[in-house]
């Protein structure tokens, strides 16, 4: 398995700077218009901390979590502060039959220039879901796989329910280094800065 379900120590992911990044490739014409070509559907988002200054069991955590992750082999959850929320998203529409739902974001331009964008939510933070059929709370009829965002309904809900979630969700990523490059300016005193992470794909 290369994804190991920990999350990241929040006290240090509060600082990461970092978000959703595209793929476009631009050319430039002979006549200097441009033309742009959109790579990914999706985004890939990246991030990056300062673990500094570090000390006694702070840094034994970080580096227990280095080491059990053997630097880039495996994936794990990351709290996102700039986004990490769905308030009463809308997942689907009941047709009496389906049963299972997965937990999408929906980012809509108010604009309305561009189409609405669709983030599909596949490691939610455990206790912090509430579903919602037409406005009205849900208990005991349904659970959730908190490893793929998928709700699964013991009964299918009704033809045009409105399904809709409310809960917390993190972000699968890596380290994208396998190097440990820490400074020791003085005694338990620890810098490790710079510390790349990126979404993985699953």
């Amino acid at each position: 398995m290369s994804f190991h379900n920990v999350r990241f120590p929040p006290r240090i992911s509060y600082g990461a700077v970092g978000g959703p990044r595209f793929s476009t490739t631009v050319q430039i014409l002979n006549s200097g218009h441009e033309q742009r070509n959109m790579n990914w559907a999706q985004a890939r988002r990246e991030y990056s901390v300062d673990i500094s200054p570090s000390r006694g069991e702070e840094w034994e955590q970080i580096l227990s979590f280095f080491h059990a992750r053997r630097g880039r082999a495996y994936a794990f959850r990351l709290k996102d502060f700039s986004d990490f929320r769905l308030k009463d998203g809308p997942v689907g529409a009941g047709d009496g039959a389906r049963q299972d739902y997965q937990i999408v974001k929906i980012y809509k331009d108010d604009s309305n220039s561009a189409p609405s964008y669709t983030r599909n939510l596949t490691k939610i933070v455990p206790g912090s879901v509430t579903v919602y059929l037409d406005g009205v709370a849900q208990f005991g009829n349904w659970s959730v796989d908190e490893l793929t965002g998928i709700v699964h309904f013991t009964a299918a809900p009704a033809l045009d329910a409105v399904i809709s979630v409310r809960c917390e969700f993190d972000v699968p990523v890596r380290f994208d280094t396998d190097l440990m490059e820490a400074a020791i300016p003085g005694p338990d005193i620890h810098h490790w800065q710079s510390v790349k992470m990126v979404e993985v794909r699953q």
